[in-house]
């Protein structure tokens, strides 16, 4: 097992012994229940300078990375500007670590502090699970023995859904990710601890068969806020889906909204977030993680 934040900082050596930068990142290509790493973030120790793509790896240990002969190293380098991620890939350090998740299956709210890795048998890195107990996080300040006798939470990879701006997006694009998996109830429980605006998002990205299912199962005021949320057009196909009662409580809801209605507003912090009736798990107050530029 290896883990992110020990295996990131160490020095990255061409295939003639020179160091060429430092292992920033690490990027993952979602699509798989369990994706594996994608390419190497490399840098300096302000910003990253260069993408190598797994291939070029000839050894990837705790100590040091060493490429293969790759030829011109410029080849590798991220253009002033540009945004050098594929539509399904995120990167590791800054859209998982530190960021907050929900995990789909315990119906809760975390903060990432590590993420688990395996390595494969041909070599490749595999993306396994991500740690939010307090035990990474002493174990990052350097407190190793105390960090390994505490208790070890994780989340498996396929459970969570991510909730920092890019890793939203990728999810909801990727239709292997545990939000295109749930079911109504759990769909709901989802929709109730991510703020207003990436709700709405998720509605639009399940349809409204399944949106309905899940809104209808809400509690009403985290249903409302929601349907506010949508332009109307989707909120009109959501409420077409929803049975009778709710069909007439929310149609109600959108045709008497304010002319401020259709315009989006964030949840603040300050409000009182409610649950689905029948869910169990504590209620708890989201702090979305806003969008980042590719070095923190």
């Amino acid at each position: 097992m290896l883990v992110l934040s020990r295996e990131t900082g160490q020095g990255v050596r061409a295939a003639d012994g020179s160091v060429v930068g430092h292992l920033r990142d690490l990027t993952a290509r979602l699509g798989a229940e369990h994706p594996v790493v994608a390419r190497l973030a490399v840098g300096s120790r302000r910003q990253i300078t260069h993408l190598v793509p797994w291939s070029a790896v000839a050894s990837f240990e705790r100590s040091e990375v060493r490429l293969r002969d790759v030829g011109p190293w410029d080849r590798f380098v991220i253009g002033r500007g540009e945004d050098p991620l594929e539509e399904d890939e995120l990167l590791l350090v800054r859209d998982v670590l530190d960021t907050q998740i929900v995990d789909v299956a315990g119906h809760r709210l975390s903060r990432v502090s590590d993420v688990v890795m395996t390595r494969l048998a041909d070599g490749r890195l595999e993306v396994a699970a991500v740690e939010v107990g307090s035990g990474a996080v002493v174990r990052r300040l350097g407190l190793r023995r105390l960090g390994e006798r505490l208790p070890l939470r994780a989340v498996d990879w396929r459970d969570l859904h991510l909730t920092s701006a890019r890793g939203h997006d990728v999810h909801l694009a990727t239709t292997t990710a545990a939000v295109h998996q749930l079911d109504a109830h759990d769909l709901a429980e989802l929709l109730t601890r991510l703020d207003v605006t990436s709700a709405a998002e998720v509605v639009q990205a399940v349809g409204p068969r399944r949106a309905a299912g899940a809104v209808a199962r809400a509690h009403p005021a985290v249903g409302r806020s929601i349907m506010l949320a949508l332009e109307p057009a989707d909120a009109k196909s959501v409420i077409d889906e929803l049975p009778a009662d709710a069909h007439e409580r929310y149609r109600t809801v959108v045709s008497s909204q304010s002319p401020l209605g259709g315009r989006r507003f964030r949840r603040l912090r300050g409000w009182r977030r409610h649950g689905p009736p029948t869910a169990r798990a504590a209620h708890h107050r989201p702090d979305p993680e806003g969008g980042r530029d590719l070095d923190r």
